[in-house]
């Protein structure tokens, strides 16, 4: 099972992560619902190495189309774990794949430098910046990087040309709604083209479960506040209820 949680295949997306775990301390975390620890230093780090031997050893067939999405268990930007991150980056660049992560850390230029030259089309790597609170975010994401320093991050994928995206995700409700003038005036100030607005993950069963789960042990769940959010921010940039919905634009070239 742990394997399955490290390299997981399905409809031709490869779920991929460099440790399990987080010491975000998120109060809407889904970790510890499955069994993953969301407030630890160590959190069973694998090398990029061992991440490619296990994707061999399961004959997980990663064709040139299969997106790869990395860190649904873990933050893969994480001082711990980001060296084996970007080697799995640089790995499957090579290899043509289009690659999607989501990240509340800070990016630096110099992790990047080597990575830029690796990419051969617009969008082969999308880096979605997490920020489902902004007012709230030291109350509610406990251990996890300032707002400010984060969509700070804007700026540099911009100066580097590496597409990025605004991920309001999860919609807190009665939270996230409460920063949709903040939210406007920050696609504003960074020119934010792409935002994606989605459901938390809860374990009631009332909603299309989550992909990267076999099991189908979460599901989204869809509060009334989502639509109202994205009608509101739809007026400044275009808005997606799903990650992979940009990345499909992307793949279409109409982005």
């Amino acid at each position: 099972m742990k394997e399955e949680k490290y390299v997981y295949l399905k409809n031709n997306r490869l779920f991929i992560n460099t440790s399990l775990g987080c010491r975000g301390k998120c109060l809407y975390c889904y970790l510890p619902k499955i069994g993953l620890n969301n407030e630890c230093e160590e959190n069973n780090i694998v090398t990029s190495k061992q991440i490619i031997e296990l994707i061999k050893k399961q004959n997980i067939e990663v064709k040139k189309d299969t997106l790869i999405t990395i860190g649904c268990y873990s933050e893969c930007l994480d001082k711990n774990n980001k060296k084996e991150t970007l080697e799995l980056i640089k790995y499957f660049l090579k290899k043509g794949n289009q690659i999607q992560l989501s990240t509340k850390e800070k990016i630096y230029k110099e992790d990047f430098l080597d990575i830029i030259n690796l990419i051969q089309y617009k969008g082969q790597l999308i880096i979605f910046i997490s920020a489902p609170t902004i007012t709230k975010q030291k109350e509610i994401e406990i251990n996890t990087l300032s707002i400010e320093e984060r969509l700070s991050n804007f700026e540099l994928l911009n100066e580097i040309n590496i597409p990025s995206v605004l991920y309001i995700k999860p919609v807190l409700k009665n939270i996230t709604i409460k920063d949709i003038d903040i939210y406007i005036n920050i696609i504003k100030k960074y020119d934010i083209q792409q935002v994606v607005v989605g459901s938390i993950f809860s374990e009631i069963k009332s909603g299309e479960p989550t992909p990267f789960f076999s099991n189908n042990k979460l599901f989204y769940m869809k509060n009334n506040e989502e639509d109202i959010i994205i009608k509101q921010l739809s007026k400044y940039s275009n808005v997606s209820a799903r990650s992979t919905e940009v990345v499909k634009k992307y793949n279409r070239g109409e982005i």
